[in-house]
């Protein structure tokens, strides 16, 4: 058994293979030294099987001392007053001192409460009419949801940009990502990159791929690899980096643009800025209410909550706005939606390389009757069955598929072959 030192590290979102691991190491070393850092408040990832019960159990059945860390240094006064009320309603907890604010200064809270069910409009509206400083975040429940407000605020003129996940495939698949790997790869196969081989790695990526909407993505990458190894930089180290991070890891902050996400893409970030939207979001068990919680304490000086329930009706807070919306407000006349591995043909893109690799991450796909074509003409892509139904369920709700562009390339390998081929994964936009 691997016998190990002080100083162990556990983070907060613990499933039950990380606590049986753990149980093991201590069982086997006397001496060890566990810190196990989380907030019980923010474990939002139970669909992956997260719960705060194994923090609880390194408590009550590991005899754990449990240290209690209450300062914000984040947000303004009465956004932590506010959501220490909404703290309030979780019936399971292990904090039991109140969060403070180091902040002593207040910004503003609205909550904005509607009686139909599309908040989509009446949200963005309020985005694109209030007078924003700083950085500013969209939050939703889906993805559909942050695709379409996305859009919407597009279509508005004003600079917009969605955080996305690399759900299904690994970062290290994309052809961003694959090119700057090889060009840097040394032939004499040292374990580590020269600085010539970096610089000349980073120039061919930018002329390779200029007109690639991920390019910026993957210099953040690099950027954040960086960061972390200033003297040597080793291939292997690099590798790992990239294959354990993900998407939403590296899209930068920017005061021009508004980002929109899902709450569960938009954990670990801060905006001064956060809008909110709740649209028939079920808040009767702390599950969800964790997740709101967490979408709140991402603000640092401004709050806009836009939601049709009655759960906000008797919060009190300084600078708190409530606004009562009776308009019935339509669904957006325009949907898009970021299609993945289940939504396309996948081993039809062995026949189709040579259009692909004329491809880039952003480039137009004109929309054909059972798939995508090229401004050739060329079908490059057929939609799944399954995705198929999806069109025509939107049709009978008056949706028609207009168009589309190329949001990944990725290299795939079908697991039956020995060769890797790139695929597509589209974003489509529809319109009623």
């Amino acid at each position: 058994m691997l016998k190990l030192g002080r100083g162990v590290v556990v983070a907060q979102d613990m499933v039950v293979d990380d606590y049986k691991l753990l149980s093991v190491l201590i069982e086997e070393n006397e001496d060890i030294l566990v810190l196990a850092v989380g907030d019980d408040d923010q474990i939002i990832f139970t669909f992956r099987g997260a719960d705060s019960i194994y923090m609880e159990q390194l408590i009550t059945e590991r005899k754990a001392q449990k240290y209690e860390l209450p300062e914000n240094f984040r947000s303004k006064s009465n956004l932590v007053s506010f959501s220490n009320q909404f703290l309030s309603t979780i019936k399971h907890r292990l904090k039991t001192t109140p969060i403070v604010s180091r902040d002593k200064g207040n910004g503003n809270i609205k909550l904005v409460k509607y009686k139909c069910e599309n908040l989509i409009v009446p949200t963005v509206n309020d985005i694109i009419t209030t007078d924003l400083a700083g950085t500013s975040c969209v939050l939703t429940k889906t993805n559909k949801e942050a695709l379409n407000i996305t859009g919407l605020i597009l279509e508005h003129g004003l600079k917009a940009k969605l955080i996305q996940a690399n759900d299904g495939f690994n970062l290290y698949n994309l052809i961003e990502v694959r090119f700057f790997l090889e060009t840097i790869k040394s032939g004499d196969d040292s374990p580590s990159i020269s600085d010539e081989r970096w610089t000349r790695g980073k120039v061919e990526l930018s002329r390779k791929f200029m007109q690639s909407s991920m390019l910026e993505i993957c210099k953040n990458i690099i950027r954040d690899f960086e960061s972390t190894n200033t003297r040597i930089k080793y291939f292997s180290d690099l590798e790992l980096f990239i294959r354990e991070s993900k998407l939403e890891d590296f899209f930068g902050e920017d005061c021009e643009t508004i980002f929109v996400s899902t709450i569960h893409k938009a954990k670990g970030k801060e905006f001064d800025n956060v809008f909110i939207m709740l649209e028939n979001f079920d808040l009767s068990n702390d599950d969800c209410k964790r997740q709101v919680y967490v979408a709140m304490t991402r603000a640092k000086q401004n709050l806009f909550i836009h939601h049709n329930s009655y759960f906000f009706d008797n919060f009190e807070s300084d600078n708190l706005f409530s606004i009562s919306d009776k308009e019935n407000y339509p669904p957006p006349d325009k949907l898009s939606m970021h299609l993945s591995f289940a939504d396309v043909n996948l081993g039809y893109f062995a026949y189709k390389q040579d259009q692909v690799n004329r491809l880039m991450p952003g480039d137009n796909l004109i929309i054909s009757n059972d798939g995508c074509v090229n401004l050739d003409g060329e079908l490059l892509l057929k939609f799944s069955l399954k995705f198929q139904e999806t069109i025509s369920q939107l049709k009978e709700q008056g949706y028609n598929l207009k168009g589309g562009k190329v949001n990944f390339v990725i290299f795939w390998k079908d697991p039956g072959k020995e060769k890797e081929i790139k695929v597509i994964l589209p974003e489509l936009n529809f319109e009623r």
